[in-house]
């Protein structure tokens, strides 16, 4: 399979592991790690990683957006701008397209509002391709077709993740210029936050196509939690002053992706690359790894989703990036699910 000019959200056209313990650590400061079986439910239940779908990497359906709403999952296929609505049984129907760009641009970040209408992040990889147009696509209740954005901002490039406020605002984090964007129901755009700690960084050697900063995005009543791929770190932001936390920073979790906070305040991240691992952060900074590899193939998104099954799990998807850039492999892009759940 031809490799891609630009590789998806966090994934590089390479063989090489961000998520490899030979990782240099340079100046960052490390973090405890535990590696654990993962702990029992109340049921006596130990969670565990099954695959709900498939998806075909030939026709590079490579799933990295994920949301989950009212029973079902939705799944963007980021190269094709395609978001199917996948339910427990692993029946795939299409729901929405946005303009699919191939390596021009991808379809990342979804969140569904409270009107029940889709709004799908689109980026910019290509400065000189006149078709692509980043910024937020706002797809009606029920799914369809959408060609123009709903809102945008001239320095807005690679918007990656995206989650709501009690108001309905989205916050949209950018991984090329390190920028956390507020969106109103109406559309209006403005820069919420710069902070430095947003931004990429070349310091952690790891095969990404640029240093991409801001990635995931947990927004409650009173805190932002954010991922930077590039640094390894996980952030807590205050809504009110805009203060920022370092909870983790570590050049082994480079490829820190999407991000999901659980019940107990602790953060469940995924860490995209070569298989790829599952991890929680507690508030102390400890990491705990839950899954890791097969079969996780380069997991881009995580979303909790109540119900499924009758029980509580985490969605994943796989990406597989990195695999379809390494010749010979077997790249497996697909949804997972990984519970039961307290």
């Amino acid at each position: 399979m031809k490799r891609f000019l630009l590789c998806l959200a966090l994934a590089a056209c390479s063989s090489n592991d961000p998520t490899s313990p030979d990782a240099s650590t340079n100046d960052v400061a490390t973090t405890d790690v535990a590696t654990t079986d993962a702990p029992t439910n109340d049921s006596g239940l130990t969670p565990k990683l099954s695959v709900v779908a498939n998806f075909n990497a030939a026709g590079y359906e490579l799933a990295e957006g994920l949301t989950f709403h009212k029973g079902a999952a939705y799944v963007g296929f980021a190269p094709l701008g395609k978001i199917s609505k996948i339910d427990p049984n692993g029946t795939v129907t299409p729901y929405a397209t946005v303009p699919g760009n191939g390596n021009a641009g991808y379809a990342l970040g979804l969140a569904f509002d409270a009107q029940d209408n889709l709004w799908v992040l689109e980026t910019k990889n290509d400065p000189m391709a006149a078709s692509v147009s980043p910024g937020v696509y706002k797809v009606p209740a029920g799914g369809g077709n959408v060609t123009t954005p709903f809102a945008s901002d001239p320095s807005m490039v690679f918007p990656n993740g995206i989650d709501f406020d009690a108001q309905g605002n989205a916050y949209v984090a950018d991984s090329a210029t390190g920028t956390l964007f507020e969106v109103t129901a109406q559309g209006q755009v403005t820069k919420w936050s710069q902070d430095t700690e947003l931004s990429g960084s070349p310091a952690c050697p790891a095969p990404l196509p640029f240093p991409i900063g801001a990635n995931g995005v947990v927004v409650t009543p009173t805190k932002l939690y954010v991922s930077n791929t590039a640094k390894g770190s996980i952030l807590e932001i205050d809504a009110n002053t805009k203060q920022v936390k370092t909870i983790v920073k570590d050049c082994q979790w480079v490829g820190f992706d999407g991000i999901a906070r659980e019940k107990d305040g602790s953060i469940l991240a995924v860490q995209n690359g070569v298989g790829g691992k599952l991890v929680r952060i507690d508030a102390s900074g400890k990491v705990t790894v839950l899954a890791q590899n097969d079969p996780l193939d380069g997991p881009g998104s995580v979303t909790f989703a109540d119900g499924w099954n009758g029980s509580r799990v985490a969605l994943i998807t796989n990406t597989a990036f990195f695999s379809v850039g390494v010749e010979g492999g077997s790249p497996k892009p697909g949804l997972l699910a990984y519970g039961p759940l307290q």
